[in-house]
């Protein structure tokens, strides 16, 4: 039953990530530049998981394994900037389905790869037949949602620099999640993990702020004077749940088993997205066939 009940987090998690980026996508349209809308998510992110971890779980502060690699410390932050920055700058670019889809190769190859050689202090776990065959059902889903929203797009081909630069950002998700289980270990508390995943981000983040703007201007008005909507400045709360998500279920379910749901989700909720217009984004119709590839997804979820 526990098993499921991560599966299920897993998935929430995933859904997660489309909604963060076109927030912070739409806010980067007010910004200078896309650090800045990161720099907001995980600002936001960090106070609010200050906040929880002194109500909650204040010692862990003074009880966490320093002596473990500055790695495990900074892999994970890193990871997910890079990932933060990379989803508004493809999500302004090419939307919210078609990136979720080009980074979903990265993250199975940067997850199979993780499991089976143990990276980063995971527990090995080769690829078995059943696995085998769930991975290439998936690729083959993938492969079909791809070539449907091709065809019932009319928009222009998308440039290989977008194809390219989404598969390298999809290797990153595996990445931070194995990082901050490891620091998860060190910390010895999922609060305190997260929030120094998003604390050193933002530090990160306001560093090459600096370094390349010499300020920092939080977008507050559109392009006509009109007061930017709260909920723009809200990305970091789903980012909470991500990496949360992440922390918790990954030594439960192996690098790709997370992959693979927090992929099942991210497809989940960009159809939505795409199909409801949401957040001021236009509304795209959604194919036969992606439907179906969801349900292939589904199916090879089980066989891994």
């Amino acid at each position: 039953m526990s098993f499921i009940l991560f599966l299920i987090l897993g998935i929430a998690a995933g859904a997660c990530f489309p909604v963060q980026a076109t927030i912070n996508s739409r806010l980067a349209s007010f910004a200078k530049n896309p650090l800045t809308a990161s720099l907001i998510a995980f600002s936001v992110g960090s106070v609010v998981l200050f906040v929880l971890v002194v109500l909650f779980n204040f010692k862990s502060f003074f009880t966490m394994d320093t002596s473990v690699s500055p790695l495990i410390f900074i892999g994970g932050p890193i990871t997910g900037v890079l990932y933060n920055v990379a989803n508004i700058i493809l999500f302004s670019k090419i939307g919210a389905m078609i990136t979720t889809i080009i980074t979903i190769t990265g993250q199975m190859v940067m997850g199979m790869l993780i499991d089976h050689f143990g990276l980063l202090g995971m527990p090995v776990s080769e690829i078995s037949a059943n696995r085998l065959v769930g991975i290439s059902i998936m690729l083959v889903a993938i492969f079909l949602f791809q070539k449907s929203k091709v065809q019932g797009s009319s928009e222009e081909s998308i440039s290989k620099k977008w194809l390219l630069i989404g598969v390298i950002a999809g290797t990153f998700p595996p990445l931070q999640a194995a990082f901050n289980g490891q620091l998860r270990v060190a910390t010895q508390s999922v609060l305190l993990s997260t929030f120094l995943s998003f604390f050193i981000g933002a530090i990160i983040l306001v560093l090459i702020l600096l370094l390349v703007e010499k300020r920092i201007d939080i977008p507050r008005v559109d392009t006509v004077g009109e007061k930017l909507p709260w909920w723009l400045y809200v990305g970091g709360l789903f980012g909470i749940v991500i990496v949360g998500g992440n922390i918790l279920v990954i030594h439960t379910l192996g690098s790709i088993i997370t992959t693979i749901v927090f992929i099942l989700g991210q497809l989940v909720m960009a159809t939505l997205i795409d199909r409801m217009g949401v957040f001021g984004l236009q509304k795209r119709k959604i194919m036969p066939m992606q439907y179906a590839s969801i349900g292939m997804i589904v199916f090879a979820l089980f066989l891994v």
